[in-house]
């Protein structure tokens, strides 16, 4: 995995640029993440292709069940939203979340959701020389990254993308 962009002025950006180069291992549905650190909002993008269902029906399925999850969870979010730009070939959803209140489980509940609705039209960059020896600690450590970046003040936005089986990390 290579991550162009270091910025010695900056010592948060490489924890940062890290932790979005941990979540697109971790999670080969993840087609993209933007880090916008002056609104504190992170963007999830995901591939859709064939899909049939009403992309309302969706939005409201994916809302009713992170209200459930962030009731049970005692979680307040400022920013919940999804978005989809339907194309020729495929659809690009959007999950827009401020990171403050975003969790690691938060992120797994979102794929395993779009996994139950989806099945294979959820495209998935999965790797098979990659291989997390233990998922549960990958996790952890997703979860300690998540929390060091909720406390960093940086202004450098970033992105997160693949590319050739590689994941990139911009400044945007």
């Amino acid at each position: 995995m290579s991550i162009p962009y270091q910025n010695q002025k900056n010592s948060s950006v490489p924890h940062i640029a890290n932790l979005l180069t941990s979540i697109l291992i971790h999670y080969p549905e993840i087609a993209t993440i933007n880090l916008d650190p002056k609104d504190r909002v992170i963007k999830f993008s995901f591939y859709l292709k064939n899909i049939t269902i009403e992309l309302g029906e969706i939005e409201k399925y994916m809302q009713q069940a992170l209200q459930a999850y962030y009731y049970l969870e005692g979680i307040k979010s400022e920013v919940n939203a999804f978005t989809f730009e339907q194309l020729d070939q495929f659809t690009i959803m959007e999950f827009c979340r401020d990171i403050n209140s975003l969790s690691q489980k938060e992120i797994s509940l979102v794929i395993a959701l779009l996994k139950d609705q989806f099945g294979a039209s959820l495209i998935s960059d999965e790797d098979e020389d990659l291989n997390v020896d233990n998922q549960t600690l990958h996790e952890e450590l997703i979860s300690y990254m998540l929390e060091n970046a909720k406390r960093s003040r940086t202004n450098i936005e970033l992105i997160a993308l693949r590319d050739e089986g590689k994941v990139v990390v911009y400044n945007k």
